[in-house]
């Protein structure tokens, strides 16, 4: 508003610039540009005086588009905002738009945050970080961001629908797959045997169209890491069954099978002695399996072959105790 009806000269006429102090000796001086020197020199002179006004503003607006990660001019203007009792809804007016140009800014994410904090209401942050996955589905800062406003205000309702619609865009999603770990495990359903054996049924349906999806790989490997006294004998039999009918050629279900004897192994181990012949059954089935990763899975043959050592030498520890 000032500086349409003034010059720049005219409108900061009654303010000293502030320069910065640089060590007279440097070695690399910044070589910042004649614009962004004398808009911070100004920045640091209103600073100084603590002045908060229509005209300040302005100026970080500048500031902020020759520098948008600069924290110090996001903090004092959020401190224009909140001495001018200024419409916080219009600042995230401003922030939507600024955002497309710096949507991996961490200080535009965190003002947004605070804005909305301040107003109390996240009704519009689920439709803004939609707008965000549009041009990155997997923008890291837009998920974080969703989650947080989806638990600070209680948005949940249609997150589980969106999520999917995520994954029938781009089933390799991991981040889409990450976040429907984070609803399952965060939001409102009870982790019943119902939810889990839905993900578990979800993510096989979803194996079944993409076999070497690492991303669903992982998440029913979560699964089962996580929820393995309910869900041990399905994911086992599910896995079994997807290791037979790719030929033993998918890394991902011979991995995952390998996990299970091995932590099944383990468990048995910890039954007591009685156990310990069917332990050694699945500890060495695990070390087979490793062995077959060895050639089927080259990237990672040296980390196979130490499993198989270490499996080995697991179960001839458990043999030698027992006789």
């Amino acid at each position: 508003i000032f500086m349409a009806e003034m010059s720049f000269e005219q409108l900061w006429a009654d303010v000293v610039p502030v320069p910065q102090v640089d060590a007279p000796d440097a070695v690399v001086k910044i070589a910042y540009s004649k614009e962004f020197t004398n808009l911070m020199d100004l920045f640091r002179a209103v600073q100084k005086k603590e002045e908060y006004s229509e005209r300040v503003l302005e100026l970080i607006e500048e500031l902020l588009e020759l520098n948008a990660g600069n924290y110090t001019v996001w903090l004092y203007r959020r401190n224009c905002l909140k001495k001018l009792k200024l419409d916080l809804n219009e600042e995230l007016d401003y922030l939507d738009g600024f955002s497309k140009e710096n949507p991996k800014n961490y200080q535009i994410w965190h003002h947004r945050r605070t804005i909305v904090e301040w107003l109390g209401n996240g009704d519009r942050e689920l439709a803004f970080c939609e707008s965000v996955f549009e041009v990155d589905a997997k923008n890291y800062h837009a998920w974080a961001h969703r989650q947080w406003a989806l638990q600070t205000y209680n948005l949940w309702d249609n997150e589980l629908t969106f999520i999917e619609k995520c994954l029938k865009t781009d089933i390799r999603n991991n981040s889409a797959w990450n976040q429907r770990w984070f609803y399952v495990h965060s939001g409102p359903e009870a982790q019943s045997i119902d939810v889990l054996n839905r993900e578990v049924a979800y993510c096989v349906d979803s194996l079944m169209q993409v076999t070497l999806n690492e991303s669903a790989w992982n998440y029913l490997r979560g699964l089962y890491k996580t929820h393995h006294q309910e869900l041990h004998e399905i994911i086992r039999t599910k896995v079994e069954e997807m290791v037979e009918s790719s030929n033993r050629k998918n890394p991902f279900a011979l991995g995952l099978l390998a996990d299970i004897c091995e932590y099944t192994g383990n468990q048995l181990l910890t039954a007591g002695p009685n156990e310990a012949t069917q332990a050694v059954q699945e500890l060495r089935e695990a070390s087979k399996i490793c062995v077959e990763l060895v050639s089927l899975d080259q990237i990672r043959a040296k980390s196979w072959t130490r499993r198989v050592r270490t499996l080995n030498l697991r179960a001839d520890s458990v043999v030698v105790e027992a006789a």
